[in-house]
């Protein structure tokens, strides 16, 4: 079986790149899999995240440019890749996969697989076009699935992680944490505001950030502000990441939107509680509220800090909480979910 992955870069760091990393490398492994990587932007850095030997890539190698002319070079340069590759199964992702799954001339079988939730995704009618052209949507939650009714056939298959979780934190540690992109969307500026309220009882406790992108001048410039300098690290990227998260106690989460966020899933096969708002829509299905992390009413931020502070408050809290995490987490391990896209894959080339 000859499966096709179309990516627009993997030379950031971000939680599609990376889950998309550990999927093409799973499956390169198996003995009768071929597995090419097609990235759309000329790009010939490095990938952020190891990529597996016995994955072929290849390069559309189009110009980022704002205007439309780059998009029909795009889906001309992959029609003909394509046609020489002749996968079994394309993966298509994120905005230009969605342009190429509506747009593209395809060989086999093809899988838009949505990364992001659908809700906050652009160009929307690039989402409801796709229907008519894929053979498969593949979404993270239930919610999202929502999204396609005119889709020939819908698929919830959440993301999985590699992370080593046999390992607890020193739930005495009076750390939080927080993993992720520093755009917008996760909205770190709302969590500085909600530490320097905490902190006003737990001065002793400290917040260690982990990530970079556009907001972070920004993110850094509200911890001055708010003369938290001592109280909040920025770390930057790391790909240490267990290391990361065992030197917390808590995990912390403020963005307005997600998909199914790895760095959450993450958080809890490491064994920590966490605390997030219920923003669409990722976090609710995997916190169940009081039990394994605290849900937060996405406009209650009197709520959110009466909730940190619970749980800063009592280390036996945080152990229940975060063993509770764990058990959620092996839920969602590599072995189960990498077994969802095989059957997934299994049924598409034997519907030939």
């Amino acid at each position: 079986m000859h499966i096709l992955y179309v990516i627009e870069q993997m030379s950031r760091i971000g939680g599609m790149e990376r889950i998309i990393a550990e999927k093409i490398n799973r499956l390169a492994a198996m003995s009768d899999i071929k597995v090419t990587l097609l990235l759309v932007w000329k790009d010939r850095q490095r990938p952020v995240f190891e990529i597996d030997s016995r994955v072929g890539i290849k390069h559309i190698d189009a110009q980022m440019m704002k205007g439309g002319l780059t998009y029909p070079i795009v889906v001309w340069r992959y029609n003909r890749l394509v046609r020489q590759l002749k996968p079994d199964v394309t993966v298509l992702s994120w905005v230009t996969g969605a342009m190429l799954a509506t747009f593209g001339k395809h060989v086999g079988k093809t899988i838009f697989e949505l990364h992001h939730s659908a809700a906050t995704m652009k160009h929307a009618w690039l989402l409801r076009s796709l229907q008519r052209r894929t053979d498969v949507v593949v979404t993270l939650t239930p919610e999202d699935a929502q999204y396609f009714t005119q889709a020939q056939r819908v698929e919830v298959i959440p993301n999985f992680t590699t992370i080593d979780g046999n390992r607890l934190p020193d739930y005495d540690t009076k750390h939080c944490v927080a993993l992720g992109r520093m755009v917008p969307a996760k909205d770190y500026p709302r969590m500085v505001r909600l530490w320097k309220e905490v902190v006003k009882e737990h001065p002793d406790w400290v917040l260690d950030i982990y990530g970079d992108g556009p907001e972070r001048e920004h993110i850094q410039q509200s911890i001055e502000e708010a003369q938290l300098s001592d109280k909040i690290c920025l770390h930057g990227n790391t790909k240490e990441v267990a290391k990361a998260y065992g030197e917390a106690s808590i995990y912390l989460m403020t963005s307005r939107t997600e998909g199914f966020p790895m760095v959450l899933l993450e958080a809890m096969t490491m064994g920590l509680p966490v605390v997030a708002f219920d923003c669409p829509h990722g976090p609710r299905n995997i916190i169940r509220n009081g039990v394994n992390g605290l849900l937060i009413d996405m406009k209650d931020d009197k709520a959110y800090v009466s909730a940190l502070t619970l749980l800063m408050d009592n280390a036996e809290r945080r152990r229940l909480m975060g063993e509770k995490a764990h058990e959620t987490a092996m839920r969602f391990s590599c072995e189960n979910i990498m077994q969802r896209w095989m059957d997934l894959f299994n049924s598409l080339v034997n519907d030939k």
